[in-house]
């Protein structure tokens, strides 16, 4: 209950509050909330309460009780009352209010009714309507309004059908068992969740649902589902810092669904989405458009594949050479000479490089050594952020990398170089024994 008086140096307003159970007795746990001025009180108040038989009553049921030095935190108190061997299970209160420590005594306009409706709950409430528990709550079908401030925040109802009630919080409607709507959601089926705009239709038990501006995907399609829509985007535990550390996130199927599968949809339709074939531990990767890898994460813009890569029809991998998009082309010279420097070996990975590396087979390899192949094509080599097992994670400890691309683009000029003194050859082949079969002729 507010009530608010005018006095030349004090203005307060006073709420108060009684357990219903406490007030059964002499004495009882007083809260309330105190302004001075308009403004939350903080302090020490000296409170003086009279109990009335009734609200226009002259004659006090019991001496006024004063409460000196109430210390009020942010407008908010609580304090003990007691009115000795005078029991005050109904009636009225009177209330006068000052400064701690002297003044006049502001009288609150109006007496507040102990058992008011307007009044608050103790959590010792109700305490005999379920055994061994406090109680707080109503004893009747209606719904519980709670608020903050005169305006409306949410409210406890009865299900739909009775039994357990359902919490609906702002503009939302629920009204399954033990069901919850939040923001301007709904949610009608029985323990489910809807929050945002999303919505769990009567029957989905045990769904979730939040939903972003955008309903069309913000509804359950059936029991035990968790949707997400989120016009923002959707994160997992995301650390946005410079270091991501993110956890394992699992998705897999309910029962003997042997494949998982994740689907995505642009607004204009436009999908595409991954495959795991439960049979044989292979991921698919399609999309209408085709599938493009554009700047993956690694150290130098590079997609690294552990293992072994392949396609299902032959070719070479694709890249764009288009001369407009190129500036500074010289020929490729003395390819001959550059690919003597290049050295080919054969070779096996090292036990302990194999252990942090299951997938690489114990076999013999062939490829070239980074820092021969560097002092050839130097722009070719480069650090590849892991480093050798077991040693300190140092720049010179770092593993290298090579691309041998450019090699073969030498050898393709190479064998160019070869086909151009090949023709010569055989063109002075060819004069030499012109003159040859004219030698001979001649000797006859």
């Amino acid at each position: 209950m507010n009530v608010s008086i005018r006095r030349a140096v004090l203005v307060v307003s006073l709420v108060f509050a009684l357990g219903s159970s406490a007030a059964q007795a002499a004495s009882f746990t007083y809260h309330g909330s105190l302004k001075d001025g308009g403004q939350p009180a903080s302090g020490r108040y000296d409170l003086r309460l009279t109990p009335y038989r009734s609200e226009k009553a002259v004659a006090p049921l019991a001496e006024a009780v004063t409460l000196y030095g109430v210390e009020v935190k942010d407008g908010r108190f609580s304090t003990e009352v007691d009115f000795g061997d005078v029991a005050v299970n109904e009636g009225w209160i009177g209330v006068a209010v000052r400064k701690a420590g002297g003044g006049d005594y502001a009288e609150l306009a109006g007496r507040s009714e102990i058992n008011a409706a307007e009044a608050c709950w103790s959590t010792t409430g109700n305490a005999g309507m379920v055994p061994n528990v406090n109680y707080l709550g109503t004893s009747d079908s209606q719904p519980l309004i709670f608020g903050v401030n005169g305006i409306v925040a949410g409210n406890f109802a009865p299900a739909v059908g009775g039994g357990a009630a359902a919490l609906s919080v702002g503009s939302s409607w629920a009204d399954g068992p033990r069901a919850m709507a939040m923001g301007n959601s709904e949610a009608h089926a029985p323990d489910s969740f809807g929050g945002g705009k999303g919505r769990v239709q009567a029957g989905h038990d045990r769904s979730f649902v939040w939903g972003g501006s955008g309903r069309d995907y913000s509804y359950s399609g059936a029991a035990d589902q968790f949707v997400v829509g989120a016009d923002g985007g959707f994160f997992i535990n995301a650390n946005q810092s410079s270091s991501m550390n993110l956890p394992t996130v699992t998705i897999a199927p309910m029962g003997t669904l042997p494949d998982v599968d994740i689907w995505l949809q642009t607004g204009s339709g436009a999908n595409g989405g991954f495959s795991l074939k439960g049979n044989d531990s292979k991921l698919f990767i399609s999309a209408a458009g085709g599938v493009h890898v554009v700047n993956p994460v690694s150290i130098d813009g590079s997609l690294a594949v552990a293992g072994g890569a392949s396609k299902s029809t032959a070719g070479a991998w694709r890249a764009n050479s288009d001369g407009r998009i190129k500036q500074d082309i010289v020929p490729v010279e003395d390819a001959l000479d550059t690919l003597a420097k290049v050295h080919p070996v054969s070779f096996r990975y090292t036990d302990a490089y194999r252990t942090e590396h299951p997938e690489v087979a114990d076999q013999r390899y062939y490829n070239v050594i980074a820092q021969q192949f560097a002092e050839v094509f130097p722009d070719a080599v480069t650090k590849s952020g892991e480093y050798l097992p077991g040693a300190e994670k140092t720049a010179d400890n770092e593993i290298l990398q090579v691309d041998t691309y450019p090699a073969q683009i030498v050898t393709i000029a190479a064998v160019q170089e070869l086909a151009q003194k090949n023709a010569a050859l055989e063109a002075m082949v060819q004069k030499l024994t012109a003159r040859l079969a004219k030698l001979e002729a001649k000797g006859k």
